[in-house]
Parts: C-alpha cells; sequence; structure tokens
C-alpha cells in the first residue's frame, strides 16, 4: 500500500518522466532526426504524453493526449508548437522546439542536425546533436524525383547516433528506420539513462499524408519487459494547398 507521499512521487514521475521521451513528427519513436519538412508543409500530429503502464497511472486511464505540431522552414530549418501537460494534474502548456541541418547527407557524410526542444514555461529545455546515415542512399536519391508524393516516413535504411541534454545530463541516443514497403516502417530507437528507455514499434503509412506510429517501451533500470506503449496520429500538409489529396 502506497502512502500519500510516495503516491504523489508516482504521479509526478508518470506525469513528468515521459516528457523527454517523446519525438516530433519528424524524429524516430523518442529520439530525433536530422529530417526536415519541406518549405511551407506542417504536420499535426496527436500522441500520448503518458506512456507508462504499470497499475500507478497506465496510459489507458490517463493518456495525457499531447497536440503536436511541427513547421517546414526556409534555411534547413524546421520549428514546432506543442501542448504538453507539465505535471500530474495535466496543466497543459505550449513547449516550442527548433531545428536546424547545417550538414546534408550524401555518399558518405551522413546528415547532421542540432535542435532545442521544451522551450515554454514549467519545462526544462533540452537540447541535441544527432547524425543520420542511410544504408541505400544511392537507392533513396534516385527516388527523390517522386518524394512529393511520399509519405515523410518513408526514409529508407538508416542508422543514428547523437547526444541529447536536459539540465545538467547528458544522454547518447541511438535509433534506425527501415522502410520495408510503401506502407510499412519499423523504427527503434534507444536513450541512455536509467528512467529513459529502449523501443522498438512501427509505422503505419495510410497515405502520403497520414500515418498512424506505434511503439512498445522497456525502461532502462526496469526488470518487466513492457514498461511503456507510444502511439502517435499524424497529418502531414503543404499550407499552399491544404486540401490536397
Amino acid at each position: 500500500m502506497k502512502t500519500a507521499p510516495e503516491l504523489v512521487r508516482a504521479l509526478l514521475l508518470v506525469g513528468l518522466l515521459p516528457l523527454a521521451a517523446q519525438a516530433a513528427p519528424t524524429g524516430l519513436n523518442q529520439i530525433p532526426t536530422p529530417d526536415l519538412l519541406p518549405y511551407k508543409q506542417i504536420t499535426l500530429q496527436l500522441a500520448n504524453g503518458n506512456t507508462d503502464v504499470t497499475p500507478n497511472l497506465p496510459v489507458w486511464r490517463a493518456p495525457q493526449v499531447e497536440g503536436q505540431s511541427q513547421f517546414g522552414l526556409p534555411w534547413k530549418m524546421e520549428a514546432g508548437l506543442d501542448v504538453a501537460p507539465i505535471n500530474a494534474q495535466q496543466d497543459y502548456r505550449p513547449e516550442l522546439n527548433l531545428k536546424w541541418r547545417p550538414i546534408d547527407e550524401d555518399d558518405w557524410i551522413p546528415a547532421t542536425a542540432i535542435g532545442v526542444q521544451q522551450l515554454g514555461v514549467g519545462f526544462t529545455p533540452g537540447y541535441y546533436l544527432i547524425a543520420s546515415k542511410t544504408l541505400n542512399y544511392e537507392q533513396i536519391a534516385y527516388q527523390k524525383f517522386r518524394a512529393h508524393h511520399r509519405n515523410i516516413k518513408l526514409r529508407g535504411i538508416r542508422l543514428m547516433a547523437g547526444i541529447q541534454g536536459t539540465g545538467n545530463a547528458w544522454r547518447a541516443m541511438v535509433g534506425g528506420d527501415i522502410e520495408v514497403n510503401d506502407h510499412f516502417v519499423v523504427v527503434g530507437d534507444w536513450i541512455s539513462g536509467a528512467q529513459n528507455s529502449v523501443s522498438l514499434g512501427g509505422v503505419l503509412v495510410i497515405n502520403q499524408h497520414d500515418s498512424v506510429q506505434l511503439a512498445l517501451l522497456h525502461r532502462n533500470d526496469e526488470n518487466r519487459l513492457l514498461t511503456g506503449v507510444i502511439l502517435q496520429l499524424a497529418h502531414t500538409f503543404d499550407v499552399t494547398d491544404p486540401f490536397a489529396w
């Protein structure tokens, strides 16, 4: 039986820790990528802020739904505006993120991006550096002529590595995705640190605009195999022609 202070601490952990384990719409399951939305494109996404499956406050009882958005900017940049809870009482506040990719990928050089996230009152700002290399780069480069007909989740076979910092703690992160076909992508990633997780999941690509992403989490300091679940629903469109299909 938990005492009142223990229960409060558990609720706060459930409410706050997942914030550091949510990728933006152009990320993997948990970690960011160097991917950028094309200029004038927007992705709107719904995701569960609470990923926990433990009895204290499982995701199916309190999903803490977050509204996320990402905007393609010029100068190899993108920005995002999310609405997320800052505590277990689900006090929602806006938070911003910004990403810049100074190095584009080619045959030998990985794409590299830096970014800031969780910029808002009540949130702890985070920073990251991430690099990505496409293993079948030539094949994907050849397909770029039809990129505007493809969902942004379809990127080939890639490996990623980087670091992210929140407060005074810096963590390693690695991940990758495999485009199985035009309608399914396998996605996995890992963030170091006891309270972070390894994930494995997939993206169901419905069409060039819409996708559904589901991932299972195992927290690094837990013995239980399954400690969390992420569900994300995304829709991408061009602001100059938002109703084009």
